[in-house]
């Protein structure tokens, strides 16, 4: 991996906040949740719990009149009632589902604060890992109303993964590790740091930094020869790398740091930024569950 790039002021004071603070986190996010803003024609989300209370009691009176049936004196009448009732109700929910993705389909959702939401998530992910080797997350700072990226969120997330991945197994016990997520200031770059990135792009930046003192111990080799440190560098390395390839396709650049002299590793994604809004149709039951899950 490639050992250098140049750091901006913004990155010396977070590298000053890592070290210098202790126990403490910080996130202009504390609190959001993955926000999704309509786009629209809207319908209030109690006509969607209405219908699926609706359907709920159709479904229950269904089943009540299928266990009716039995104690008609006249079988074949209580099973000419059943089939009725049965196809009755049927044909009204389909009418109510049917009407269901109507709305669905009228109301798209425009998505937002996707980035610091997958962050938040692969921190929770591993959290009781961080736990385990008693690494401390002591600062998190999210740049409020970030823009989306160009990356599919399920590669976000494969990228994020594996930042925390490689962090996790390169950090000693009791190490340091803070999180900021901001818009890349490309003037802030020199010539030689731009790289494949366009100047007249824009581009957003999730930036990992860890911190950490090994203790001193005799030292055990895997292959003779070669020194462990650099047989477990080779190892974890090829984790950046295939996070890294995927960065890359999608017109984004991948910068690592390492200081010598201080033990402290610096990781930067940057990733290009969505031009248009984002679009996606959530089913009624997503719909609702996104509603009651922002009441909270």
């Amino acid at each position: 991996m490639e050992n250098s790039f140049f750091i901006t002021e913004d990155d010396k004071n977070l590298l000053s906040s890592l070290l210098n603070k202790e126990g403490t986190e910080e996130s202009t996010s504390k609190g959001e949740k993955p926000s999704i803003r309509k786009n629209g024609l809207s319908l209030p989300i109690y006509f969607i719990e209405l219908f699926n209370r609706i359907k709920a009691s159709l479904s229950a009176m269904q089943a009540f009149a299928f266990l009716s049936r039995e104690n008609f004196r006249d079988r074949e009448l209580g099973e000419h009632f059943y089939t009725i009732v049965n196809e009755d109700i049927g044909k009204t929910i389909s009418l109510i589902d049917c009407f269901n993705d109507y709305i669905n389909f009228s109301t798209p959702m425009v998505k937002s604060n996707t980035v610091n939401t997958l962050v938040e998530e692969v921190i929770r992910k591993h959290e009781s890992q961080f736990e385990e080797k008693k690494i401390r997350i002591i600062k998190k700072q999210f740049e409020k109303d970030l823009p989306e990226t160009v990356l599919p969120d399920e590669q976000l997330r494969y990228i994020l993964d594996s930042v925390i991945q490689y962090t996790l197994i390169s950090i000693p016990p009791e190490g340091s590790i803070g999180f900021l997520t901001r818009q890349l200031d490309m003037e802030a770059l020199k010539g030689e740091e731009i790289g494949p990135l366009q100047k007249d792009g824009k581009y957003l930046e999730i930036l990992v930094v860890s911190a950490g003192y090994e203790k001193p111990g005799e030292e055990i080799g895997i292959v003779p020869g070669m020194a462990a440190a650099h047989q477990e560098e080779e190892a974890v390395e090829l984790i950046l790398k295939l996070a890294k390839e995927i960065i890359e396709k999608n017109k984004g650049m991948m910068r690592y740091k390492f200081y010598d002299d201080k033990p402290m590793t610096f990781i930067s994604l940057i990733l290009p930024i969505e031009r248009r809004n984002i679009v996606r149709y959530l089913s009624p039951e997503e719909r609702l569950k996104k509603t009651i899950v922002g009441e909270r």
